[in-house]
């Protein structure tokens, strides 16, 4: 490697670090658990264009969409006046934005009055406004979920901090307080990005750190072509849904046909199931960021950097009016349950191509779960989590317990943390689910169960979820993992509840959310005994479990 190249190279790590140090700066100086404590955050540096060159490693949902974000922002907006205190702020899920609560912040760099990139972020907020607060069920509209801000271009000094903007929103906030934290530290972690770009410039040349982000890209496309060349070419096609609509019972159906071709690569998702008109949709800007996660997940070449060159060989073609792109006005409130069937539609047809990278189905959901109190003073508390499952069973390694998806990786909510801001509840149980995984040669991870006491009046439940009628499926013989469940125990009435519901709680009530785990792979009987009394010994699976699907582990006498 040449001195050139060396410092291109340590210039393209310098900028990932970057975007590291903003998502550190995000976390940190957030209000709400959401973003503090689960981290549904993202950040990311682009370059003049609004490619994204380098993001941290927090949300592959996030941040896979940010420069379909920053396009349509571009398409909407003439930014040949912007300055150094100009932004760009959205939300807008058909400008590029993926469900309202994700609130996206672009700003500009400049070195020597030069623009050389942008510094974006996005964070979850916990209150959008809307029909209620938690989550609109019944929404039918996009507007009925929440304020809807299409791509706007505001001057950070005038704007924000009191101006009109900041105004305009939090006016429309039921937890205004919480909104404003989340919001601004949004603003730091853009403003770290700045700052930090700025000195990389003054350091090493304007010039230079420019070249480094249009190599990086270069760099980042040969690896991916590199990548995809491994996968044998022809086509495949996999399909995955979801458990049904809201309040319906049929399920709605992800079709993805995958070609691949010398180093490149065709997603078509004709056939998919048209759009609803409930919150069971997903933006086209969540279906791309989902599919090529999906891809980069099988890839032989896990360390290729994530920037928008991963999606130069990749033509994904997501048919208008369908659940995977829904026409303008439609909700999207739940869009991550399509999502995932996005990639496990892609996965279900790669499967056939590369059987040995690609595993079984996780959980692959995320809970949304949502416990809303209305206050007499007019005040609104609002707990909030995103939850995810097991992960599927995969060659020589089994399923991990009860993590987010690989498309939200969202960290775990400490209790602690939840009950010192919620005191109208209080968690009584939060543990790993046994048997709930899938048996196989390599299991699956396990779910888990969480059950909450609602210890005040007037608190509504509303939430989504996946998984309740159809399992998680194994792969090339393993078995499917167990299915959800939310059940709310007012004494001694037990109350099921389906995949999504809005329901008035009373004091005392229990409201016990129980979510799956992942799928098996391969054929149980190849497991190895070992890995059986293992797994009985950590209090993963009842001997009932081993001796349905692993008898051929034990002597008689263990199985007895």
């Amino acid at each position: 490697m040449s001195a050139d190249q060396t410092k291109l190279a340590i210039l393209a790590n310098a900028i990932r670090a970057i975007a590291n140090e903003m998502g550190a700066i995000l976390v940190r100086s957030a209000f709400s658990t959401i973003v503090r404590e689960a981290r549904d955050c993202s950040t990311a540096i682009l370059d003049a264009h609004g490619n994204v060159v380098s993001q941290a490693e927090m949300i592959p949902i996030h941040n896979g969409g940010l420069s379909e974000a920053f396009r349509a922002s571009v398409a909407q907006l003439d930014l040949t006046t912007i300055g150094p205190t100009s932004a760009i702020l959205l939300n807008d899920p058909y400008a590029g934005g993926q469900h309202l609560n994700d609130f996206i912040i672009f700003q500009p760099v400049f070195a020597e009055n030069v623009l050389i990139g942008w510094v974006g972020n996005t964070a979850h907020h916990l209150d959008v406004g809307g029909g209620g607060a938690g989550i609109n069920i019944d929404a039918a509209e996009l507007l009925q979920e929440g304020i809807v801000i299409p791509p706007l271009l505001i001057d950070v000094e005038r704007d924000l901090f009191g101006g009109a903007i900041d105004r305009l929103i939090f006016a429309n906030v039921r937890t205004p307080d919480i909104g404003r934290g989340d919001f601004y530290a949004q603003v730091a972690a853009n403003r770290t990005g700045i700052e930090r770009l700025q000195d990389l410039a003054k350091r090493h040349g304007r010039d230079l750190v420019v070249h480094a982000m249009a190599e990086t890209l270069d760099y980042t496309e040969r690896r991916m072509r590199a990548a995809i060349a491994t996968i044998p070419n022809g086509t495949w096609t996999g399909e995955a849904c979801i458990d049904a609509d809201v309040r319906g019972d049929v399920p709605l159906k992800v079709v993805a046909t995958v070609t691949v071709a010398d180093g490149t690569m065709v997603l078509d998702f004709t056939g998919t199931a048209p759009e609803v008109r409930s919150m069971f949709n997903s933006s086209k800007s969540s279906s791309l960021a989902a599919a090529i996660s999906a891809v980069r997940c099988l890839l032989a070449d896990k360390d290729i950097p994530a920037n928008d060159a991963c999606n130069r060989l990749i033509d994904i073609r997501l048919p208008e009016g369908t659940i995977v792109n829904p026409r303008r006005g439609r909700p999207v409130r739940a869009r991550i349950a399509v999502s995932y069937r996005v990639l496990d539609a892609i996965h279900e047809a790669l499967g056939q191509a590369v059987p040995d990278r690609v595993p079984a189905q996780g959980f692959n959901s995320t809970t949304g779960l949502y416990l809303v109190q209305e206050r007499p003073n007019g005040g609104t508390r609002i707990y909030a989590d995103v939850l995810g499952g097991g992960y599927g069973g995969a060659p020589q390694y089994d399923g991990a317990h009860a993590l987010a998806g690989v498309l939200s990786s969202s960290r775990n909510t400490p209790i602690e943390s939840i009950e010192q801001i919620h005191p109208h509840i209080r968690m009584l149980r939060y543990a790993l689910v046994q048997d709930s995984c899938g048996a196989g040669k390599w299991r699956g991870g396990l779910g888990f169960a969480r059950a909450i006491q609602v210890l005040e009046d007037n608190v509504v439940l509303s939430y989504y979820s996946e998984h309740f009628r159809y399992p998680p499926r194994g792969k090339a013989g393993g078995r499917d993992a167990a299915r959800a469940s939310l059940k709310v125990i007012r004494g001694d009435e037990v109350i099921d509840l389906p995949t999504t519901a809005l329901m008035t709680l009373q004091k005392g009530d229990i409201v016990q959310l129980t979510v799956g785990g992942g799928a098996g792979w391969g054929d149980p009987a190849e497991r190895l005994a070992e890995l059986v009394e293992r797994d009985l010994e950590q209090g993963l699976i009842t001997p009932e479990f081993a001796r349905a699907h692993y008898a051929h582990a034990f002597k008689s006498a263990r199985v007895a």
